[in-house]
């Protein structure tokens, strides 16, 4: 150990080495670098096709954007452009795709779609056709944006196939910038920090480092976390200086303790961000063999605050099972709408119980019950009259603490249920989803998720919590680009609140979402992959 140690003293003199990797200078001119090595950025599937970011196949670092779910040629994966890039100016565009698709070679565009007046263009910057399993290079070093292009995205299609395909090392930049190539992929190796492909003492340093320093490098802390638990600790430099001796050959895997923090808000926000689709597969609404659904029940609550009987929907998971304990989702309707409304009966139908246990046997959820009451809460009225009835708005605002005074006692002492904010969730729709962020705000020592789908506007409060103990692991809000209820500018504001007070949050724009099913469902296909996610 004394030996390492004057190495690592000698080294420290003559190297300086940081824990993170240096930024050519080409790339410090790029207007728009999307790596994906710490999540998709502003990347959604176009058309019916979602996104995710994968590793293990990447063109360059360790991950890339893939592309699933196409029914269509034009679906894809697309982003906006940003205010940076000027109508009228040229730039250079870069990208690099694959596909794994067997029939024959995919021709791959990238395009561009803006609007010109009240119509929508789509010309074409690059065209390549790639050979399954290679990367293929999109490029056009000089390409003019028309100068009458307003809202302008950036996507990639392919012609006459629906196949799946993988995005990597997109960049834009102004003509005449060198677009260099890629550094070649690397796979990540637990223990090696540096990424120089050998585990040593100048890792041992960044270890020691990283633990004074703290190390915010996605990349680097997961080769850092030596025993994969998922936390970066004093254990795992110990195992990379026992490693670097000679004293093991190998690192051990640790589980995660019960109750151990999983995720930071912000990780999980990132996390859950980086994995949003546009819209939910089409097979999410589908009953599928082999796959057990829960149960629907229609139960009956009494409420302090009306002072009677309301009733409520439990869906309980499949083989529900008393002996067992299940963290809990609830999700409320808006207004003029009912206890079925977010479960059954939408505008159409309702896949909520389908989209939930599709996901819970895809493992990508965890079991959970899902509780959708009726919410307006009155002793004087029985439903709501007028949005401009000071009477029927009170009866919702009086949900904020019924939640709390009546519906939860009566599930946890109905149900077999994990209680604490750990394990308890909320989101709502219109007005259900402002009073769910109003449920957030004042509860949040007793509601871990918080969502809101296509909110309604009059929601209050500082936007912030002031106790770590009292602010939710997940945030979560959803707009729809043709909502023409609440429009988008609602949930963007109550967006901008948390953004103002920098509170970690998931913002999710639905393109073409209304103020309907469409954004209600792929809200809920996220967000039930994302709650009770931040404990293990």
């Amino acid at each position: 150990m004394k030996k390492l140690l004057s190495i690592i003293a000698a080294a420290t003199l003559s190297l300086s080495v940081t824990a993170s990797l240096p930024v050519t200078a080409a790339e410090s001119d790029y207007m728009l670098h999307s790596t994906f090595e710490d999540g998709k950025e502003q990347w959604a599937g176009r058309g019916s096709a979602s996104v995710r970011v994968v590793t293990g196949v990447s063109r360059s670092g360790e991950s890339s954007l893939m592309t699933t779910g196409r029914e269509s040629d034009w679906n894809g994966a697309t982003m906006p452009l940003g205010s940076d890039f000027k109508a009228g100016q040229s730039y250079a565009f870069s990208a690099y795709v694959m596909t794994d698709d067997t029939s024959s070679p995919v021709t791959f565009y990238l395009t561009l779609q803006y609007k010109s007046g009240s119509s929508t263009e789509y010309p074409k910057i690059a065209e390549v056709t790639a050979e399954k399993g290679q990367w293929a290079h999109l490029e056009n070093k000089e390409f003019t944006i028309p100068s009458d292009a307003t809202d302008m995205q950036l996507y990639v299609e392919t012609s006459k196939t629906t196949c799946n395909f993988y995005v990597d090392e997109v960049v834009g930049a102004k003509v005449g910038t060198e677009i260099s190539e890629p550094a070649a992929a690397v796979k990540m190796r637990k223990g090696d920090i540096n990424y120089d492909g050998v585990i040593n003492v100048f890792d041992v340093m960044l270890a020691r480092k990283g633990l004074i320093n703290g190390i915010t490098d996605k990349k680097i802390l997961k080769a850092a976390d030596a025993d994969s638990n998922g936390v970066f600790e004093i254990a795992d430099m110990v195992l990379i200086t026992d490693f670097v001796m000679g004293r093991i050959k190998e690192f051990p895997v640790v589980e995660p303790e019960p109750g151990q923090v999983k995720y930071t808000m912000k990780e999980l926000t990132e996390k859950v961000q980086s994995e949003l689709v546009n819209n939910e597969p089409s097979d999410s609404h589908m009953e599928k063999a082999g796959v057990k659904y829960g149960t629907i029940v229609k139960k009956t609550y009494f409420s302090k605050k009306a002072n009677k009987n309301k009733p409520y929907n439990i869906l309980l998971p499949a083989d529900y099972d008393e002996s067992k304990q299940y963290p809990v989702l609830y999700v409320l309707h808006g207004f003029f709408e009912n206890e079925d409304r977010m479960i059954t009966k939408g505008n159409g139908t309702m896949y909520t119980r389908q989209i939930v246990g599709n996901t819970i046997a895809s493992g990508e959820a965890k079991d959970m019950i899902v509780v959708c009451p009726l919410i307006f809460t009155s002793a004087t009225k029985e439903s709501a009259t007028d949005f401009g009835d000071p009477a029927s708005v009170e009866g919702y605002n009086n949900f904020v603490d019924d939640i709390v005074d009546s519906l939860m006692p009566h599930i946890e002492a109905n149900y077999s249920v994990k209680t604490g904010r750990d394990y308890t969730a909320v989101t709502g729709f219109s007005m259900g989803g402002m009073e769910s962020l109003q449920i957030g705000m004042k509860y949040g020592d007793k509601f871990g998720y918080v969502g809101a789908i296509c909110p309604a506007p009059g929601g209050q409060g500082a936007w912030k919590w002031n106790k770590e103990e009292e602010t939710p692991h997940l945030v979560f809000i959803t707009g729809g680009t043709s909502d023409d209820v609440v429009r988008l500018t609602t949930p963007e504001g109550y967006h901008n609140n948390f953004t103002k007070n920098g509170v970690p949050h998931v913002w999710h724009v639905v393109q073409g979402g209304h103020h309907g099913d469409d954004s209600i469902h792929s809200s809920l296909y996220c967000f039930v992959r994302a709650v009770f996610q931040a404990v293990d």
